[in-house]
């Protein structure tokens, strides 16, 4: 870990805490820095335009899902709203790279290196919503609309699912199965087949 300027570390330890919120949301064109102030300020040659805004706290469950954050920004002068959409001229911001930075107000005058700054890198999930007076963006850890897990392999003469598990259904006495479908219909003779192949993924692909 980068070792951090004496001077703001012995702030950050102290009870007068002067710090303000710097965010930066990646795109192709332009980046958009927001200075959480009443002021505009400038980061490393960078200017931050002054918005209001706020975070939410962390959320994670207690079944340890990915923890996300909640980020709300000034959208009173109609600015941010239509930059959040490709059809008004903006451009779609899920997925984008969002870096927060907390700074001290003192320490920001002409360039400042990063060991003045405590740095967060999080990446924009979803809208919650878009308003007239603010927008509210929910970040995670990770771009989770850039990624995408496929629930399940297209295997055409193999079953997938477990033998007698919730997607199979089997109830009977049989006590094994060879995950193929002749053996499906053994299974559930008379019945619709639960088989958990794909038998023309071969005819799709062609």
């Amino acid at each position: 870990m980068r070792a951090k300027n004496a001077a703001f570390l012995a702030l950050l330890q102290g009870d007068q805490l002067d710090l303000v919120a710097l965010v930066e949301i990646a795109r192709p064109s332009t980046p958009l820095r927001y200075a959480l102030d009443t002021e505009s300020r400038v980061w490393n040659g960078s200017t931050f335009e002054a918005t209001a805004g706020f975070f939410g706290e962390i959320q994670e469950s207690a079944e340890r899902e990915i923890p996300a954050l909640q980020m709300v920004l000034q959208n009173a002068d109609g600015v941010l709203g239509p930059l959040c959409h490709p059809d008004t001229g903006g451009e779609d911001l899920r997925g984008r790279r969002v870096t927060i930075r907390q700074a001290s107000r003192t320490m920001l005058t002409g360039t400042t290196p990063a060991d003045l700054v405590i740095e967060w890198v999080l990446f924009i999930n979803s809208y919650s919503w878009i308003g007239r007076e603010a927008v509210a963006f929910d970040l995670g850890v990770f771009p989770a609309e850039a990624i995408r897990i496929p629930d399940r392999t297209l295997q055409g003469l193999r079953c997938r699912w477990l033998y007698k598990g919730a997607h199979c259904g089997y109830v009977g006495d049989l006590a094994t199965c060879d995950k193929t479908r002749e053996d499906c219909r053994r299974h559930f003779e008379g019945e619709p087949l639960r088989f958990g192949g794909f038998p023309t993924s071969a005819d799709a692909r062609a």
